[in-house]
């Protein structure tokens, strides 16, 4: 079939190398939209100043978006954005001297370590700054945008009636695009306000992720003090034994004791052996674990007991007080439940009308139709149905807001329990305290009396090593519960809320009674 005289021949663009050339006509139209190489461009591409000054433009402004595109993503200083959660988390703690491994370690320096290199504390940090971006994209809301939008456009030109034309028209547009919410039926305002209560919780949480960090490093710390002080206690104890079985053994030999008794006083420093090696494996565990928490390599120097428990503590009604003014995490489930009531607001005015303005200014046009250099359009919407999705936006937010109310309710109880519970653990450490302190003296005492009796043959070898272990099992019970007192102070100060990262005692209150 040959072609149609009247109609001009189409142009094929030139193949890369190797590739074989298609016919135009086989193209499917891919080709046809293309311009004939003989038919004339249309009057307003026609070459000439102005179209290679729009083709000049259009390339220089893709360019420089290209290249200004990098480094508006590289603009972020990283440093700044840490700092946001570290002025939080450093404004009660100094900074900690350089570390060394083998030198003191106090309960100072370990939570100052603790603040500064734990990860959870900087995972929780960041929640801060993202919710503190949150509330700057809340803002960009109000604000107007603007934005380039080069395009260029290929289409066959509309012929007349049936007649067809094979030319193209070719379109280049800059445009300088702006747009700005005028009115969003208060969306935007409730959605600002459910960004400031989220930061506020976030802080809050950070703040009590801290305060729980520091204490799980303090329980640590004198974890490590008391399996330490059970090591000293145990090796005298078994130092007392081995002389025991040494004399034993003498006694033995000169037939003035049976192989049983050899054999019982053996067994006793045999179990103290045993109960010394769990000791100091306990104590490799826990400067493990500290080292852990604290974020350095090991922790191989000494430790030294340096906080005071104060004589008078706040009666619990005080301290419950204070808990629920100072403790973060019911603080954070309050502010929740004010970001949860702002979103439901934010939900409500989707039913609302909006108005947006949008305005639009060209830099190269060359659209045939429309010569004119700028536009503005005033838009408004009203939903009239939504099939539904307005409805369970709504229902959702109050939804959300019932659970953060709960949560908040749950918490509250839950920081009025910890503050009795922990009380009452203070209180009864120190009665133990003194009820030990005197099983101790009598079981010195007990032991005594066995040796002075077994001497002078008033009493048998089970007798005395009866006596040993009572005596060994109530220094060891001492030892524990005089750091028990520290850490269920401080369990009781982390309660309230308050708890001080130093080694002094947090601020007094007025209303104080005698320590239980």
């Amino acid at each position: 079939m040959r072609n149609d005289p009247r109609k001009p021949a189409m142009w094929c663009p030139p193949q890369a190398d190797g590739v074989p050339a298609v016919p135009a006509q086989d193209r499917r139209g891919a080709a046809s939209s293309l311009p004939p190489q003989d038919s004339p461009a249309p009057a307003a591409f026609a070459a000439g100043p102005h179209a290679h000054a729009a083709t000049r433009g259009l390339a220089l402004l893709t360019a420089l978006s290209l290249l200004l595109l990098p480094l508006a993503s590289c603009a972020v200083n990283q440093k700044k954005e840490v700092a946001q959660y570290r002025r939080l988390l450093d404004a009660r703690i100094h900074a900690p001297r350089a570390y060394d491994p083998h030198a003191l370690l106090t309960l100072n320096q370990a939570l100052a370590l603790a603040n500064q290199n734990n990860e959870q504390i900087s995972l929780r940090g960041e929640d801060y700054v993202q919710a503190l971006i949150d509330k700057n994209r809340a803002v960009a809301a109000f604000l107007p945008t603007v934005s380039l939008q080069p395009s260029y456009a290929l289409r066959p030109s509309p012929g007349l009636g049936t007649l067809r034309t094979s030319q193209t028209d070719r379109r280049t547009q800059v445009p300088l695009v702006g747009n700005i919410n005028l009115f969003r039926g208060f969306g935007d305002t409730a959605s600002l306000h459910a960004a400031e209560a989220t930061i506020a919780q976030r802080r809050d949480l950070l703040l009590d992720l801290q305060a729980t960090i520091l204490l799980n490093v303090a329980q640590t710390y004198y974890q490590v003090l008391r399996s330490q002080r059970q090591v000293s206690v145990l090796q005298d104890s078994l130092a007392l034994q081995q002389a025991r079985v040494a004399d034993i053994q003498q006694h033995f030999a000169h037939g003035l004791a049976t192989r049983l008794e050899v054999s019982q006083t053996q067994a006793q420093a045999d179990a103290t052996a045993v109960s010394l090696i769990q000791a100091r494996n306990d104590v490799a565990n826990g400067r493990h674990l500290l080292a852990f928490l604290i974020g350095v390599p090991a922790v191989d120097g000494p430790l030294r007991d340096s906080f005071t428990v104060p004589l008078q503590v706040p009666a619990v009604a005080v301290l419950q007080r204070q808990a629920l003014t100072h403790r973060q995490d019911y603080l954070a489930a309050q502010a929740a439940v004010a970001a949860a009531r702002a979103q439901v607001d934010a939900a409500v005015a989707e039913y609302y009308p909006s108005v947006s303005f949008d305005a639009a200014a060209f830099l190269y046009p060359t659209w045939l139709a429309s010569p004119s250099q700028w536009n503005a359009v005033l838009q408004a919407n009203l939903p009239i149905f939504s099939a539904g999705v307005i409805q369970a936006d709504v229902r959702t937010a109050w939804s959300r807001l019932r659970q953060a109310a709960l949560t908040a309710r749950q918490t509250r109880r839950q920081v009025q329990t910890d503050v009795q519970v922990a009380w009452r653990n203070l209180a009864d450490n120190q009665k133990s305290l003194r009820q030990l302190a005197n099983q101790v003296a009598a079981a010195r005492e007990a032991y005594s009396q066995a040796r002075s009796s077994y001497d002078n043959g008033l009493a048998i070898n089970l007798d005395v090593l009866t006596a040993q272990d009572q005596l060994l099992t109530a220094q060891l019970q001492l030892a524990s519960a005089s750091f028990d007192r520290t850490v269920f102070y401080l369990d009781l100060v982390r309660a309230t809320g308050r708890l001080v990262p130093t080694a002094q005692s947090p601020a007094p209150v007025a209303a104080s009674q005698p320590a239980p």
